[in-house]
């Protein structure tokens, strides 16, 4: 670790750390002061230390429905209870509880809460052997649980058979975009062939163009048409290796932000996995939508087996070739120089410093989730409200992703063609600043908006920061990763005449390629955007080599007579 790491990155976590678990601590004497969590009554008042920067709000966060079943396996003809709650309570207001059955019949439930504490509960004899998907409605809210019926006298019975869904419709908005995106990618690598400066960078923008749409391959399939209320969620996301990756429900993550939220995802961010692995999915058991077989331990471990062996492989090219959010950040930067508005550079001291923040990310991340965690993980709750329906629950799982960027990109660039209806995003609001929904917050829109002007003036200013990166580069460049890795960026140190073309170049700020004498000159902060290899002018002087043969390597191109 080297001294700025020392000096910046250490002491920053430790502070962090530290008022963390003391803020936690703090919050969790005065809130077990101010009431008993298993008591039906409200609170009354609680005092906050000044250092806190929000409030704790009542048990009420917002329109809600939170419910819990009586029992999650049960013999054929047997009943179970759902009992829930909505918030706020209402005056004589009825809520639907949804029993699917297995072959995606269904019975409504009408049953009325009770105007004081909104509390309710419906009671349902379960006539169908297999899985049942229950929803407790409330609006446009609902809850989820399960129950697995099993038929006592004929325990080999075959499953009933499941009613074919209508036919998927075509979304054209969505194949329009798509035909768009691709003919501007093929357009820009064709007008590049004749401009050797340029040939790389236009490869790499077709490349990432396509894989937005590999990425997100589900957005080709529309909403089906289904009858009200959903007997079965449309299946939009195709994941690769949910079905046969049995510990891996979710799909198989790469180390990209492959956002796990809009619909039609292909694979799986890795952050959101490592965050909701810790909270609230640390245990076996139902997750979002999905069973989970294995301890979230268990599967963290695989998440970081397959984000290790991808960075070793490829490094940070997911990075400047693949990653969506990399293609936005980009496209800021042609809209900066359409615009003719000249980049601006951080200063080397800065950028330093302004790289190590990814680290800072990943600790914050982590430590929060181990916070939120804490009594799946130890059997004490440290911060309250992490229970299920509870605000930290409600809103701030996988606390990362409320703040990621990419998130508010993927589903508002969903609503704008129709995949994704606002009231899902905007719905559950609570009027706190920081929530404005169960999809998109505030604070969301807030840091998306500052990240968008922060790459229209500097280049990938994101990637310099994100915390994945992060992780890529340590997987990737750092011993003993870097021994073994698949990528590299070598310099010949005779050839190099120090014109400093590929710092100017290089949108991060990385200085190591011209600063190094030779030999393998990559960072953990180099994207391998291989923008310094197209703009070199001297021929062989950089080479990039998978796997120990050279893909592409600077050319000649102030000589009018070099051979492209």
């Amino acid at each position: 670790m080297n001294n700025l790491s020392k000096t910046f990155l250490i002491p920053a976590i430790v502070l962090l750390t530290s008022f963390a678990v003391v803020a936690s601590l703090d919050l969790t004497q005065q809130a077990n002061a101010a009431y008993d969590e298993t008591s039906d009554a409200l609170p009354t008042s609680v005092t906050y230390p000044p250092y806190l920067l929000f409030q704790r709000p009542l048990p009420c966060y917002g329109p809600e429905i939170v419910a819990n079943i009586s029992k999650t396996q049960v013999n054929l003809g047997e009943s179970v209870t759902v009992t829930g709650r909505i918030c706020p309570p209402q005056s004589n207001f009825s809520i639907r509880v949804t029993f699917t059955r297995p072959d995606y019949t269904w019975i409504d439930n009408w049953v009325l809460t009770d105007n004081v504490t909104g509390e309710f509960s419906a009671t349902q004899t379960l006539d169908m052997a297999g899985f049942w998907n229950i929803f407790p409605i409330y609006g446009h809210l609902s809850d989820r649980l399960y129950a697995n019926v099993t038929d006592a006298n004929n325990p080999l019975a075959p499953l009933p058979t499941i009613r074919p869904l209508p036919p998927f419709k075509t979304n054209y908005n969505v194949l329009a975009v798509a035909a768009i995106s691709v003919s501007v990618g093929v357009v820009f690598f064709v007008g590049s062939l004749r401009n050797k400066t340029r040939k790389v960078s236009s490869l790499r923008f077709f490349v990432q163009i396509a894989f937005v749409f590999i990425l997100f391959f589900g957005v080709f399939i529309d909403h089906q048409n289904l009858p009200t209320p959903a007997e079965q969620i449309a299946p939009h996301e195709v994941l690769v290796g949910a079905t046969s990756l049995g510990p891996l429900p979710d799909g198989l993550t790469i180390p990209a932000l492959a956002c796990y939220y809009p619909c039609g995802r292909v694979v799986t961010c890795p952050l959101w996995q490592l965050q909701t692995y810790i909270y609230p999915f640390w245990n076996t058991g139902r997750g979002w939508g999905v069973n989970y077989e294995l301890a979230g331990f268990e599967r963290i471990a695989i998440i970081l087996g397959i984000v290790i062996v991808a960075s070793v492989i490829l490094g940070r090219f997911w990075c400047g070739w693949i990653c969506p959010f990399g293609l936005y950040v980009d496209l800021m930067s042609r809209l900066r120089k359409a615009l003719r508005i000249k980049h601006r550079n951080f200063s080397p001291g800065f950028n330093t410093k302004f790289h190590q923040m990814a680290y800072v990310i990943v600790a914050m991340m982590l430590i929060l989730s181990v916070i939120f965690g804490s009594q799946a993980i130890a059997g004490a709750q440290i911060v309250p409200g992490t229970q299920q329906g509870g605000l930290v629950y409600t809103y701030f799982s996988a606390p990362f992703c409320q703040v990621c960027p990419m998130k508010p990109l993927c589903v508002l660039g969903e609503t704008s063609v129709g995949l994704m209806q606002p009231s899902w995003i905007f719905g559950p609001t609570t009027g706190q600043f920081w929530q404005l929904g169960q999809y998109v917050t505030s604070l969301n829109l807030f840091i998306f908006a500052i990240v968008t002007a922060a790459a229209f003036f500097f280049r990938r200013s994101w990637c310099r920061i994100c915390p994945l990166g992060g992780l890529i580069g340590l997987f990737n460049r750092f011993p003993p990763f870097k021994w073994i890795s698949g990528v590299r960026l070598e310099k010949d140190e005779e050839k190099c005449t120090k014109c400093g073309i590929c710092k100017r170049v290089c949108p991060t700020q990385v200085t190591e390629v011209f600063e190094e004498k030779g030999g393998d000159v990559t960072t953990s902060q180099c994207i391998l955007c291989l923008r310094c290899v197209e703009m070199c002018p001297y021929g062989e002087t950089l080479k990039f080599k998978v796997a120990g043969k050279t893909a592409f390597k600077s050319r000649n191109w102030l000589d009018s007579g070099a051979i492209d």
